[in-house]
């Protein structure tokens, strides 16, 4: 086959050379000749000589008296799609451009071809992020397709399921999820209920909604994904997997481990099949299941796959990925928990420099890898550098997300803690009242970080035998853990009420000793 087509290639070229020759160079004939050596090419992935053949057919048939303009708009839609699958968007547009105004000259502003060129350049402002002139375009595609071929048909439908992709990206959950239900009614209206066109969109539904945190919804859409395309597609197809991926996050995020594990792992025994074991996607899954067990506190198996996860990322991406860094920091988290502060701080440094590299100084993700080390090197007793990296991350934080973000209070927390170690008592009791300000504020008053913040502030206190404001401290944590849940057996509750018997006992000390003196 290959071999008919490179003869096909040369009879072309023959045929050029003998036309050219008889006829000229800008003779319409010619052009012609050049607008099927452009799909030869095309179809032989032979793309910048595609180009090259579709430009002088566009070229020739204009310099015409009697233009052929359904030539030049198959020969500029035939670039643009080039251009589109090329990376080169720009070029595509402009292409898509000049096809539109042609079409719309010659076939009025209501036609059928007008409407797929507006969805193509849809596509391709899609591609470039510019989302407003991606909606514009889609909005006038559905409009034509909506007068000509009526609300339920399938390429509404199709232009429906592509404003839902750019209101999503763009932010607008809600109208991605107006337009995916669209789309959906009528593919399920014309395909059936058990079609992979309809449960593509179920995936993507299930996408918004889990960006929504609307996670019970987000489970139920995935779940009628999966069932459909395991019965459509069979149990081993790669949709199946990226299903069942997602699924597993939102039962993470449920709280569902036992099921998360479940889809994960089979995301990746799938995954390992189909795609191969080094593949992005295993990794992806690999690196959620190391989620999973981080939070079952089940820390060898979660660094386990989050090594697996690395090794791949490495493989495929390289060492200085993003994807890399979001790994490394996650077992250094794990390695915290673990106690094994060498590896944690080894780890998070790591992630530390790629992100520094990829993201630039001021990015909230370097802020977040700066905090965790502070952690550590607080935990070591290296005080000062701790406080270095808080003041750093804070600074950061304060900077992309506000001061009264809860970021921004964890770090203020920390930032209290290093004060408290050091004995700067005055300093400690400033960062941990700023933290508990924001922490009230966007957390409420019986969250378990508010409770934290008043037990440390209860301990300054002691250490600096202001016993009244201490016992005052204590009881405010005491009633936060308990109505955060905890029973009266646990440990946190328990080590605050005896430190309430231990300040009230400061304190009648103290009063009897007033009453003597």
């Amino acid at each position: 086959e290959k071999g008919n087509m490179r003869q096909s290639q040369d009879t072309y070229d023959l045929c050029l050379k003998y036309k050219t020759a008889a006829m000229g160079p800008d003779h319409s004939s010619v052009g012609r000749t050049f607008r099927h050596m452009g799909h030869q090419h095309m179809n032989q992935y032979e793309y910048d000589e595609a180009i090259r053949a579709y430009s002088e057919c566009v070229r020739i048939e204009r310099l015409q008296d009697n233009v052929e303009y359904k030539h030049v708009i198959v020969a500029l839609n035939s670039m643009a799609m080039i251009y589109g699958m090329t990376g080169r968007a720009r070029k595509a547009v402009d292409s898509y451009s000049q096809s539109l105004a042609i079409q719309k000259a010659q076939l009025g502003d209501a036609s059928i071809q007008v409407a797929e060129t507006l969805n193509s350049m849809g596509i391709v402002y899609g591609m470039l992020c510019e989302f407003v002139s991606a909606i514009q375009c889609y909005s006038e595609s559905l409009y034509v397709k909506i007068r000509k071929l009526g609300k339920d048909h399938e390429d509404v439908a199709d232009v429906y399921f592509n404003l839902g992709l750019v209101h999503k990206r763009n932010g607008d959950h809600e109208a991605a999820i107006n337009d995916y239900q669209e789309a959906l009614r009528i593919r399920k209206d014309q395909l059936g209920e058990e079609h992979e066109d309809v449960a593509r969109v179920l995936h993507h539904i299930g996408v918004v909604l889990s960006d929504m945190g609307e996670i019970g919804d987000a489970q139920r859409f995935y779940e009628e994904c999966l069932r459909i395309r395991r019965l459509v597609l069979g149990e081993e197809h790669e949709d199946v997997a990226r299903t069942l991926h997602n699924l597993g996050l939102v039962c993470y995020d449920s709280g569902d481990y036992e099921r998360a594990l479940e889809c994960l792992e089979d995301a990746v025994e799938l995954g390992r099949k189909k795609v191969g074991k080094r593949s992005e996607k295993v990794a992806d899954s690999l690196h959620s299941i190391g989620l999973v067990y981080q939070k079952l506190a089940n820390f060898k198996d979660a660094i386990n796959n989050y090594e697996d996860a690395v090794k791949i990322r490495r493989a495929r991406l390289g060492h200085d990925h993003l994807e890399v860094a979001s790994t490394l920091h996650n077992m250094g988290d794990v390695y915290y928990m673990m106690g094994d502060l060498e590896n944690a701080m080894d780890t998070y440094e790591e992630a530390y420099h790629i992100r520094l590299k990829k993201l630039g100084k001021h990015h909230v993700d370097v802020a977040a890898t700066r905090n965790n080390m502070g952690v550590v090197l607080m935990k070591k007793g290296e005080h000062d550098d701790a406080m270095a990296c808080f003041s750093a991350a804070l600074i950061i934080r304060e900077e992309n997300l506000g001061p009264d973000n809860e970021k921004c209070s964890d770090t203020l927390h920390n930032m209290g803690l290093v004060h408290k170690n050091l004995k700067e008592y005055d300093e400690a009791i400033g960062r941990y009242e700023q933290a508990l300000r924001v922490r009230r504020m966007q957390l409420g008053e019986n969250d378990m970080k508010v409770a934290d913040t008043l037990y440390n502030m209860a301990i300054v206190y002691a250490n600096t035998a202001q016993y009244s404001k201490a016992l005052e401290r204590y009881k405010e944590a005491l009633r936060t853990y308990r109505e955060t849940g905890m029973s009266d057996d646990h440990p946190s509750v328990v080590n605050t009420l005896q430190w309430i018997k231990w300040a009230q006992k400061k304190l009648s000390k103290a009063s009897r000793r007033d009453i003597h003196s």
